[in-house]
Parts: C-alpha cells; structure tokens; sequence
C-alpha cells in the first residue's frame, strides 16, 4: 500500500501535536502541588483561637462550602499579623491555595502566635480526659489533669471526642479548641457503677454521673452497685474490672497512707481510693469527709489496699473523740496515764504497751465517769464522762475522750464562759460550742490521731473548768440546736469582749474556702450609729472612735473595753527575734521590702535600730492588718492581726485597762483594735503607746457582748441573730435526713 506524501505529514502533525498535548498535560499535573493527608484545622477553631488572642483579624470565608481553614486563608491571617516578622511558617511549598490546611500545621503557627500576642500567658496547654458533654449548656465534663468538673467550651469538636483522652487550649477556664487526640489507653479507677444493662454502664466518678455504651461486651463479671476500673482507647470502654471483697466497722483513725478500722486492723489506702456518698445526693466526698468514730461506712477492697469507701447512710453525728493533751510538754502523748473505773485503779506505761495496740475504759453505769491521772498541770475536774482510749504509737500513748456532744459540752461551756453569766448567755454560748463540735464530727480536725478536736485552745477548751449547773442547763435547754447558714452547720467564732466594733473571718489570711458573709464588721451597740465597720478602715475615723468610750456600748463597762499598752524602753533585738519568730510560722505573712516598691517573703535580715513603727493598712471595722517597720537595715511588713499582736508585745510591760486595773499579756496583745504612738530620739523609736480596746480576735459573737444582752433579757435566739446575721437555728437531725 503506498502512502500518498501529504498524508505522510499530515499523520506525523497529528501524532506530534497529540504527543506534544500529553506533554503539557503530564508537565502541569507534575507542577500541581497533592493535597496533604492528616487532619484539618476547622474555620470554627480558627475562628475562635484568633479571638482569644484578641487580635484584629479579618478573613475572607467566602461561601463556606468547607468546613476547614483553606491555605489562602491561612496566608490573609499570615500578612495580617505580619507573619514574616513573626517568624510563622508560610507553607508555599506544600499547598495549593485552595487546599485545606492541616491541624499540626496551624497549631505550629499558632504556638508562635501565642509567644508573641499573649504575654500574659493567659491561653495555655493542657489534657483532660472528657466523661460527657452537655450540648445545651456547652459544657464539658473532665476528670484529669489540672481541670476537673464541669467546663465551659467553645469548639463543637468536643461533642465528637467523649472518652478521649486530649490536648486542648484553654483560656479563663474555658475550652477553646482540641489541639490532638491522644490515642493511649486512659485509665479510670475506682469507678462507682450505679447500674449495668446489656449494652450500657450507668457510672459515677468525681461528681459525674455519665453513661458508657457497652455493646454488651467487655463487662466481665460486673454487676451494679460495684466499684470498678475502666479502661477507655479510642472513644471506647476497653475492658472492666469490679472488686467485690468489703469489710465494715467503726472508723478509728485516717492518715494519708492508711485507715484503721475497729475489728478490722490497720491497711494501707490506695493512692487513688475514691470515697462515695451513696445516699441522698450522691457524691464524691474529701477524705476528711470521713466520720471518725462511726460506722456508716463501707470499705472496698483490692487485695489488701482499700481502694474506695462506701457512706451507705446517714449517721446521727452525736459523738465526739476529744484528744487529751499532755499538758506538760504540750505534746500530743503520754508516758504514763493513770485511770480509775468503777473503783478499780490502773497505771498504764507506755513502755509497756506495743505499738498498735489500743486499750478501752469506760464505767458499767453510764452517769459515772472515769478518773484520769496525767502527767502536767493537774487539771481541776480530772473526771471523764464516757469511754476512755489509751492507743499506743511510737511517740507514746495518745489519750483519746469518746463521749457524747450533749455531754461533752457540759465541760466545755463553763470552760469558755464563766457560769455566772445569764442564762441567755450561755444558751447562746452552749449553741456555739454545740456547732463547734459538730461541724468537727463532720470533718475531723485530727483523723491521722483518730479524734475530732484536743481539749485546748486550739479547738474549744474542755474540762479546764469543772461542771456547773448553770452551764449544763444551757446545754440541756437548747438539746441539739445548731446554728445553721444555707443548709450547713455554720464557721460561727466568738471571742471575749468587744471595743464597740467586730470584724470579718478575712482577718485570717488563706484560710478555709467558706462562705462566713454573716460575721460582719457590725457595731456592738444597743443601737445603730453613724460609723460604721467600713468607715474604720480610714486612719483618722478609727482613731477618733478608738480614742473615745461610747454610751451606747454594750461592753461600755467592761474592764477590757479599753486599753493601753506602752512600751518605755524598745528593744530592737526583742522585735526582731518575735518577727523572725513569725516569719518561720507564716512566711508569706513577714515581708521585706526590695529594691523596687514592692515586697518579698524572705528571711529578715539583722537590724539595731528602728527608724519607725506604723499601722498602714486596717481591716473591716478597723483591725491593724499592716504593721511596717523601718530599720537600720530593711523595711518590714507584718501581715495579719495574729502576728502584728505578737510582734508588737515585748513580754515586759503590762497593758492598763480602762478601771486601772493591769496585767502581763504573755505573747499577745489583747486585741488588733489599737493605734500606735512611736516615740522617737535622734530619728530612732525608742519607745510606743497603743491605744486599743477589746480582747480577741473580734470575729463572731463576743462573749461579753451576749452577757449585756442576756441582762437586758434578750433571748439566746435573738442574741445569736445579731452576732450572725443570715443565720438559722435547727435541730442536729437536719443533716442526717441529707
């Protein structure tokens, strides 16, 4: 066949025309940049990390037919914040600008982001572990890390990531955005597991009562009503395992590393024991939570740890463990206590005890009482009601009292107010104590030693002062009132007597996180006045008031109702060795100043002379709050009513109260209601006067105050109305039916 030359041509321009197409096409396909694999960053989370940076950022999203931040405009937020200068990634290697911008990628731009608009590191990194979430409210529950409980969040990418372990931004305690998906195994321990279906676990776990789909596999032998772990990978229940082994008995004593039970033994806690409350509203309670000296609980058991307790009921919290301190070296032991019951004496020597061991004194007949002989100060009532413990530790023997509430104020009203007061009075005292006490039976002030409260101070005194019959009827006249604020038993202090004024709890610097509202800085007058707790913050309103004695004070006539207290003679090396004293008890409370005009907690230098004494700063109703002192050397500042009142008592001179009459304060100044008058030769202090009113603290109710009234036959009912406004009184059965 022969081929005409023209068709020769023509089929070699075809052919090389169609090579030449398929060249351009192979040539710009290679120069087209693939699409990357892996996660995308969504616009919403872009949209709300920008915003929490508080950046002016304006990006085009056109139609939104994605739901991912695309490459161009991850380059509109890259010019607008000045990316270059930055030092952000820009990417132009590895997408197409319609191409949607990877998760890792944005995030490394954005921690660059962060470095440089969020100075104050407000927006920052963490993981939690997320039980459920509530699209309604948009919040998120979570359980490790530093948040846990319930969290407001921002990307509804958190609805698709329950039981997932994560990293996350968060800002204010918000959620912003999820950063990864962690896929490691997450262990929950200790689960409380309300209930169990084919398909479902229905659980409780720090606070959240949440549900967990089973698929009718990987439950074991798990029934409901059961403590066990979970283990969760990949938004999924793994595996379970339930414990079963309880035991049960009176709870004697509770330490961070184990919990002895009566009839039981001493074993160790888990490190991770959850405690439940299963009845009423079900909670997960504190460790101190636990009642000492009841039975209401249930301990679960993992081998020979105990890994969850179980408050199965309410208890009716009328007995109280009160330690018996050794009043000889103010120890919490004894080398030797000597007992008499029911006319049988018994020496016991600690050497002649083992370690562990516990021994139990108590009367056949309950209105006999057992006779303690201790080592110390002989105490002027030495009989006990209730049962006495002797418990062996290595120190020594710890002295334990277990006797009813009712009974044990008996000791402890007389011992706090004296007897001759009126009968209102000590009602109104005899309910203080009451809740006192009960608010300890809840929560243990000393569970590592197995009791509620010592017999000192440091709680309520008990058995200083012998029983009287005034007192006991008080106690019996008010049988089991508490004084409650919003459905608990209420923080309610009193003190002895009052300079016309009290103050608030916040006098006591980082302490307990309690509402106490209703112990304000209120005048303790017959009737309203001009001044008020507030005004007697000022300097020049305090020292007019203090300076002067009011007609219409309650405890106008009390000896302590004003005071003075002069120092002759100061000694630097006095001072400085009290305020060395309080900086080892309260660091953050002794502050010295640095270079700069501010103040640091560090140890107080050495000082000779003192250049000047002031009070710069008065709490409500006029309290000293701030104590600065001027050396030689430094400049101080003592922080707090407690330290200022140690610190400004040499130990020496005496304070002269208003009816003349004088004594010794010993380590503390009667109150922190006073103004401060340096006296000063060749600029140096060399002596000072406080004029002051008061003795205690000055929060709560003062004693002598509820005396005045219960002479003007005011009721304990009313009376207690006015020291703690907002309060109620109710029947200690209140918190059994909770």
């Amino acid at each position: 066949m022969k081929f005409d030359a023209k068709w020769i041509i023509k089929l070699s321009l075809i052919f090389f025309g169609l090579l030449f197409l398929v060249c351009l096409w192979l040539g710009r396909g290679q120069g087209k940049k693939e699409s990357l694999e892996g996660d995308k960053i969504l616009v919403e989370d872009v949209e709300i990390l920008m915003e929490a940076l508080e950046t002016a950022i304006d990006v085009d999203m056109g139609e939104m037919q994605s739901p991912y931040l695309t490459y161009q405009q991850y380059i509109q937020i890259y010019e607008q914040v000045e990316g270059q200068q930055l030092g952000l990634p820009d990417f132009r290697d590895q997408y197409e600008p319609e191409y949607a911008l990877l998760k890792k990628d944005w995030y490394e731009a954005y921690r660059i982001m962060l470095a440089y608009f969020d100075t104050e590191s407000s927006i920052w990194e963490t993981t939690v572990f997320v039980l459920k979430v509530n699209p309604e409210t948009r919040e998120a529950y979570t359980e490790n890390g530093a948040m846990q409980g319930a969290y407001q969040y921002c990307s509804a990418a958190f609805e698709e990531n329950v039981f997932e372990e994560m990293k996350v931004y968060v800002k204010d305690d918000k959620l912003l955005t999820i950063v990864e998906v962690l896929p490691e195994e997450h262990y929950l321990g200790n689960v409380w597991v309300m209930e169990v279906t084919d398909d479902v676990l229905s659980c409780f776990y720090h606070q959240v009562a949440f549900q967990v789909q089973t698929a009718g596999k990987n439950t074991g032998s798990l029934e409901r009503e059961q403590v066990a772990d979970l283990v969760f990978q990949d938004g999924r229940m793994k595996s379970a395992r339930g414990y079963e082994e309880k035991i049960h008995g009176k709870l004697l004593r509770v330490t961070e590393e184990e919990i002895e039970i009566e009839g039981q033994g001493i074993y160790k806690a888990a490190e991770n024991m959850e405690i439940y409350k299963l009845y009423g509203s079900m909670e997960t309670l504190r460790r101190t939570d636990l009642k000492i000296g009841y039975a209401d609980t249930d301990f679960v058991m993992d081998k020979d740890k105990i890994c969850a307790c179980l408050v199965s009921r309410p208890e009716k919290a009328d007995t109280i463990r009160v330690l018996i301190k050794n009043t000889a070296d103010n120890s919490n032991y004894h080398k030797t206590v000597g007992i008499s019951v029911d006319g049988e004496q018994t020496r016991i020597e600690a050497k002649d005890m083992e370690v562990g061991e516990r021994r139990i004194y108590q009367s056949k007949n309950l209105t006999d009482k057992v006779l303690l002989d201790m080592e110390g100060k002989s105490r002027e009532n030495n009989a006990y009601r209730g049962a006495v413990e002797c418990y062996r530790v290595s120190e020594g023997i710890v002295l334990i009292n277990e006797l009813p509430l009712e009974e044990y104020l008996y000791a402890v009203v007389p011992s706090e107010m004296p007897a001759s007061y009126p009968q209102e009075a000590l009602k109104a005292q005899a309910v203080c104590a009451r809740t006192y006490g009960y608010r300890y039976i809840l929560h243990a002030g000393l569970p590592q030693l197995g009791a509620h409260v010592d017999d000192t101070t440091a709680y309520q005194v008990y058995h200083n002062i012998p029983e009287n019959a005034a007192s006991t009827t008080a106690v019996r006249e008010t049988d089991g009132i508490l004084l409650f604020y919003q459905g608990q038993p209420a923080q309610n202090y009193y003190y002895s007597t009052s300079c016309g004024v009290g103050t608030d709890a916040k006098i006591w610097k980082g302490g307990e996180n309690t509402d106490t509202s209703y112990m304000c800085a209120a005048r303790v007058s017959e009737r309203k006045t001009q001044t008020d707790g507030e005004e007697l913050r000022r300097e020049e309103v305090f020292r007019a008031f203090i300076s002067t004695a009011h007609e219409e004070d309650l405890e106008r006539e009390e000896p302590w109702y004003r005071w003075t207290y002069e120092v002759e003679q100061v000694k630097a090396d006095k001072i400085l060795e009290r305020v060395q004293e309080r900086y080892q008890a309260a660091p953050t409370a002794v502050l010295t100043k640095a270079e700069g005009d501010y103040y640091v907690s560090e140890p107080v230098k050495k000082f000779t002379r003192i250049k000047n004494l002031s009070i710069i700063k008065r709490g409500a109703g006029g309290v000293a709050e701030e104590l600065l002192i001027e050396t030689d050397k430094c400049t101080i500042k003592v922080v707090s009513e407690y330290n200022i009142r140690y610190v400004l008592c040499d130990g020496e001179s005496s304070v002269v109260r208003q009816d003349d009459s004088t004594t010794l304060p010993g380590t503390l100044l009667p109150s922190g209601f006073f103004v401060l008058d340096a006296g000063k030769e060749d600029d140096n202090v060399v002596g000072y006067t406080l004029t002051g009113g008061g003795y205690g603290h000055g929060v709560g109710m003062s004693q002598n105050g509820a005396k005045a009234l219960g002479k003007k036959e005011v009721s304990y009912e009313q009376i207690l109305a006015m020291f703690y406004p907002g309060c109620t009184l109710e029947d200690a059965k209140i918190l059994k039916e909770q």
